[in-house]
């Protein structure tokens, strides 16, 4: 009996890992694995794992009014991958399931089922997800079965029907669950080891084309420019061919089916149009949805990809094009939506340097400077190399560099609430974070009852900026940001432990922007003080009038 058993829950066991190899392999699932793992998507693990389970009770033997199932197959694997909310949240689905299923181990088996959810999850949460490799994640399944099972030794009377359930199906029980969370997150390892080689190599070149396209920038985004894009990105991709648009017609096709695309005719493709009119990316396959009038044309699939400035404003498409014999795979999608979203970047830099040429701000040429090609060409480097050690990282400072830059472009205000300031610092602060490493850190203390109140835009990030220059040092430099009210005053402070100055105090273009702009807003009712510290560092202050209610 205890081979038949054990023979009909390996067999049952091999459909688990059909399904859940098919689950994993799927475009959303790969998406959940390719970021960190937020809360919806713990909760998307969590309903997983308990679906993995309800399969795993269903589908397991029946022993003496007792199950003999695979159910937490689903759990522990969940809670391993997720953590605590996602092994809490599987458990329960299942657990309650197997509740309603009846019988009588379904008590204990639902306590049962809950303590494996709990007991993954807090491992994973403690070593850490790469703590479980094939051998340990055996050993801890075959732990958390027998804790399962010695509920059911201790709550189902009688004792004697107890005893003979308990060891007589703990062996079908242990290694039917253990060799199946093994396998199964054996399997998704090598998912998980494979999406970061794809993110790697994609990151590569997606900034080999970066580097390539900056030298673009004094051009604008035009026909010229948008040649010399297009043949980086071919040359640096397995596309076959490669085009641009702006919003009306081709600036560049490049690759196959480039002897009757020619640059400067309108935009035909209903696909290209649906694009620019929905601001959507769109994959295309097959010659009809390509549509073009020549019948011989090579151009077969199609990834259109939209490209907007840092307003959301969209400036035209980018289009990865095969032939027949290749075909449009998951990566092909990352890599395009990554790859729009660095020429965005670029195209919209070239507008800030196109914006620089024409200011007469002073203001505005300084922010600019402090924002040049050069300090981009920097941050990306840094972007670059995080990319190979920790990809998962990346989105989340490009993000922080687009609104860095939306920021300077577009903020023209002459007040603006102390929030938006200081969102736009801690962008910066984490952009000089990825450069600097180890080597910087921040805090920022405010009462949140400040964030409406109104001070000049761009007056924190050139003290901050100051004190990274100036106060870098071999231990780590701490900057700290200040605001409070006083007397309907204004007070903010950036303090830093760095090398402060020797000497005259620094006085630098920055910080005589901030003054000439605090005394044009504020006449002689501010103050503005630098201090040198006993052991070090410096502390910047400015005191200005509440501006409360004033327009901006």
């Amino acid at each position: 009996m205890l081979e038949n058993i054990s023979l009909i829950l390996l067999e049952r066991v091999s459909l688990i890992l059909v399904i859940t190899y098919i689950i994993f392999q799927t475009y959303f699932i790969k998406e959940i694995f390719g970021k960190t793992l937020v809360a919806k998507n713990r909760v998307v693990l969590g309903i997983i794992g308990g679906l993995l389970g309800i399969l795993g009770t269903v589908y397991g033997v029946k022993y003496n009014g007792a199950i003999v199932n695979y159910r937490d197959i689903g759990v522990i694997l969940s809670g391993m991958i997720g953590g605590i909310p996602a092994g809490i949240i599987a458990a329960l689905i299942s657990a309650t399931f197997r509740l309603f299923y009846g019988g009588i181990t379904a008590v204990p088996c639902f306590f049962g089922t809950l303590t494996a959810g709990i007991m993954s999850g807090m491992i994973s949460q403690y070593y850490g997800r790469q703590h479980f490799t094939f051998f340990r994640t055996l050993f801890y399944t075959t732990i958390i079965e027998i804790v399962h099972l010695t509920y059911v030794l201790v709550m189902v009377k009688p004792f004697t029907l107890a005893y003979d359930i308990t060891f007589n199906i703990l062996f079908p029980m242990v290694i039917t669950n253990a060799l199946g969370v093994s396998f199964l997150n054996f399997m998704i390892i090598n998912m998980e080891e494979k999406l970061e080689y794809t993110a790697e190599n994609t990151m590569n070149s997606i900034f080999v084309i970066m580097e390539e396209s900056l030298n673009t920038i004094e051009m604008g985004f035009n026909k010229e420019s948008a040649n010399i894009i297009a043949k980086v990105i071919l040359e640096n991709t397995d596309f076959e061919a490669v085009a641009l648009t702006n919003r009306k017609q081709i600036f560049a096709h490049v690759g196959i089916g480039d002897d009757h695309h020619f640059p400067g005719l309108e935009i035909k493709t209903e696909a290209t149009k649906k694009v620019i009119a929905n601001e959507k990316g769109l994959k295309v396959v097959g010659k009809k949805g390509i549509n073009c009038e020549k019948k011989d044309c090579p151009l077969y699939s199609a990834l259109i990809v939209p490209l907007k400035d840092l307003s959301g404003e969209l400036i035209g498409t980018l289009k990865l094009y095969y032939s027949k014999n290749k075909t449009i795979k998951n990566s092909d999608v990352v890599f395009g939506k990554k790859l729009s979203q660095i020429l965005s970047l670029i195209i919209s830099i070239s507008k800030m340097n196109e914006n620089l040429k024409l200011a007469t701000e002073e203001k505005l040429r300084e922010l600019m400077a402090n924002l040049s090609p050069h300090f981009l060409f920097n941050t990306l480097n840094a972007i670059k190399y995080i990319s190979k050690k920790e990809p998962q990282k990346v989105n989340k400072f490009i993000d922080n560099l687009s609104e860095l830059l939306r920021y300077t472009l577009y903020e023209n205000s002459k007040l603006v609430t102390i929030k938006k300031e200081i969102s736009f610092t801690v962008n910066y602060l984490e952009v000089m974070k990825l450069r600097f490493k180890d080597k910087l850190d921040y805090e920022i203390i405010y009462d949140r009852e400040l964030e409406e109140r109104l001070i000049p835009p761009f007056i924190l990030q050139p003290l901050v900026e100051n004190s990274i220059k100036h106060g870098m040092k071999e231990e780590k430099l701490l900057i700290k940001i200040t605001i409070e009210e006083k007397d309907n005053q204004i007070n903010i402070y950036v303090e830093d432990n760095g090398k402060g100055f020797l000497g005259q105090k620094p006085n630098g273009k920055g910080l005589s922007l901030i003054k000439n702009r605090l005394n044009s807003l504020y006449g002689e009712k501010y103050k503005f003080s630098i201090k040198k510290g006993l052991f070090g560092g410096t502390t910047i202050e400015i005191g200005i009038k509440n501006k409360v209610g004033e327009k901006i």
